[in-house]
């Protein structure tokens, strides 16, 4: 009976890891909604228009997919292409690109 019960707990124990192996896990964060991306694409025009910056906001998913992309009035095309790799970049090494300014504007 001991070594049934044993069993039983060993069992459950290797299911309950298996179980728990299978689960994806997202490093980068869960996805952004087309809603969530929105609401960030609203602000970010917002910032520009107080700013008066003719900009391009791209925004993408957790991986480096695009969900969303605004190219306001008067901002030359070529930044189109910039905007997406600058969101790419931020994405692939998870932190803002301005950790790469500063640190070429610091000698790096």
């Amino acid at each position: 009976m001991k070594n049934r019960a044993l069993l039983l707990v060993l069992a459950a124990t290797l299911l309950a890891a298996f179980a728990a192996a299978q689960t994806p896990t997202t490093p980068y964060g869960a996805p952004i909604t087309l809603d969530q991306a929105k609401k960030v694409l609203a602000g970010a025009e917002a910032e520009a228009g107080k700013n008066s910056w003719n900009v391009v906001i791209a925004i993408l998913d957790s991986g480096g997919h695009l969900v969303l992309l605004q190219r306001l009035d008067n901002t030359q095309f070529a930044s189109v292409e910039v905007a997406q790799q600058k969101a790419y970049s931020a994405v692939a090494f998870r932190r803002p690109t301005k950790v790469f300014q500063d640190g070429v504007a610091a000698g790096g």
